[in-house]
This record gives C-alpha cells, structure tokens and sequence, in this order.
C-alpha cells in the first residue's frame, strides 16, 4: 500500500463533497472495500473507474489520468522545478500538462490532512473568488480554464528569467 497523489487526492475529492466510500464504490460499481483499495493505493483504478470518478465529482478527468500516471512512477516526487519533468522517460503530450508545479504537489500532499483553517492559509480573497467562479464551469470550461492558468504561469515565470 503506497500513499501517491492519486490516493490522497481521491480521499480529498470525496471528504470535500461528504461521500461516505459505500456511496462512492456504488456510483461507480463496485464495493466498499474495492473502492478503499483505491484510496490506500492496495489497488489502481482502470481509467474506466477513473472516468465515473470525474463525473461524480466534477473533476477533470485528465487530471484523475495525470495523478495516476505519476502515482504509477516510483519516481513521482522527483519533479523538476524547471519544467519538462518526466516520469520514467514519459512526457505527457500536452506541454502544458508536462509537469505538475511543485507548490501544487505539496498542496496535495499535505491537504488531506489540514483543518479549515490551515486550509484557508492557502486561499485569500480572490483565490476564494476564483474557486467560486470554477466550479460554476462546464467540466470542458474547467479542463481549459486549468490549462489556461497553468500555461500563464509558466509564460509568466519564463518572463521572470
């Protein structure tokens, strides 16, 4: 069994819509205890199990594929601050996507396990506002909502060198 961005991010998905692991393994067909075989990391949901998780959480579903695939390297944690970071060799084929930023990886690691509060030390008002506004989008106006914010932050950070 093995912690990864996958399994702690299917945990944060689910607490932070209120889903018990019964409710969630019967939406997408399964049980309890396969289910909570994906959040432990015992197993590895098919991209199938990943596709009825995008839709029940609203959740990108390139994201949930992108978690997995590095949740599937051994070496997920070595991501390069620079960019183009691999995961065995492997480039996703949207540049955009080539690599997660490290701060968000942290994120991810760490907020399973925040209270609200600490929660809320990560978002002022206007990332409040910008949280809001997301989840008013399609799932299509959230892939290109994401995509757009990712590839203006790495022009802005070329901008800055």
């Amino acid at each position: 069994m093995a912690d990864t961005p996958l399994t702690k991010h299917l945990r944060m998905l689910r607490k932070r819509d209120h889903y018990t692991q019964s409710y969630v393994a019967k939406y997408i067909g399964t049980t309890r205890a396969n289910y909570s075989h994906y959040e432990t990391g015992f197993t590895r949901p098919s991209n199938d199990v990943l596709e009825k998780l995008s839709r029940l959480y609203k959740y990108p579903l390139i994201d949930l594929v992108r978690l997995s695939a590095i949740s599937d390297s051994e070496k997920y944690k070595r991501l390069s601050v620079e960019g183009k970071a691999g995961f065995d060799g492997m480039l996703f084929d949207n540049p955009a996507s080539s690599s997660l930023d490290p701060l968000y990886v942290e994120f991810i690691n760490n907020c399973e396990d925040m209270t609200d509060r600490e929660l809320k030390k990560w978002m002022d008002p206007d990332d409040i506002e910008l949280v809001y506004y997301y989840h008013l989008l399609s799932p299509k106006g959230k892939m290109l909502a994401t995509e757009g914010l990712r590839l203006l932050v790495k022009s802005e950070r070329r901008n800055e060198d």
